[in-house]
């Protein structure tokens, strides 16, 4: 079977947007990352189109996050085959493609295959909600 990582759209990802190729959570850029599990496993026709509306993803989610008292980085990055089955196995069913929501390395959520755009916001807010109401510190 083919590298997925090689085809144009997960290269454009990296070399375009320069986001990383990650074999484990703890690896993750600080702040919110979106992890990219593109289905390593099997040829799927949802990767190509998850992979184009990724970068737009995460600025939907930076301007989300961009009215909080501290500034959050958000960044993408492309889960490695490893990575991938290891995640799946831990949440039990998630559907490939997928992309799972990281903060400080650490899961907050998961959305399963391509969806439109409504439905990508809503989620993300959802999954997003407890970085945004945080309470500000005292002076």
């Amino acid at each position: 079977m083919p590298d997925i990582l090689l085809t144009p759209p997960l290269q454009r990802l990296q070399t375009q947007f320069g986001m990383p190729v990650l074999d484990e959570t703890a690896a993750a850029a600080p702040g919110v990352v979106l992890l990219f599990l593109p289905s390593h496993a099997r040829v799927h026709l949802e990767t190509p189109d998850i992979a184009a509306v990724l970068p737009d993803l995460a600025a939907l989610c930076a301007a989300r996050l961009n009215g909080t008292s501290a500034a959050v980085p958000v960044s993408g990055a492309i889960a490695t085959a490893a990575l991938e089955a290891r995640l799946v196995r831990e949440t039990g069913d998630l559907s490939l493609p997928a992309l799972v929501l990281l903060n400080q390395g650490e899961v907050l959520g998961n959305i399963a295959r391509m969806r439109d755009w409504g439905d990508y916001a809503t989620r993300l807010a959802t999954m997003l909600a407890p970085l945004t109401s945080q309470p500000e510190s005292a002076s």
